[in-house]
């Protein structure tokens, strides 16, 4: 078939190393398979505002950009109300 003994060793090698991994990707929750891609995609999200910004120097300022982005419910405010005005 042509097939080279040391690529199929190497995939069997792979297969061996990584077989829970593997395994654990057809797991079913609720009907779904279970998948990293949220988290993958909020990766590329901060890693997109840390490019896009040139860098922040001041990490508060930067931690509150990524919360806000992330967060589907945020809203902006020109004056944020502060938790001790809230009655």
């Amino acid at each position: 078939c042509g097939h080279s003994p040391i690529k199929n060793e190497d995939f069997a090698n792979t297969l061996t190393k990584w077989k829970r991994e593997i395994v654990n990707s057809f797991i079913r929750a609720d009907g779904k398979r279970i998948s990293n891609g949220i988290i993958e995609n909020r990766n590329k999200s901060i890693k997109l505002l840390k490019h896009s910004s040139n860098g922040y120097l001041n990490w508060h300022r930067f931690k509150n950009r990524v919360m806000y982005c992330l967060n589907d419910d945020a809203t902006y405010h020109m004056y944020p109300i502060k938790n001790t005005d809230i009655k």
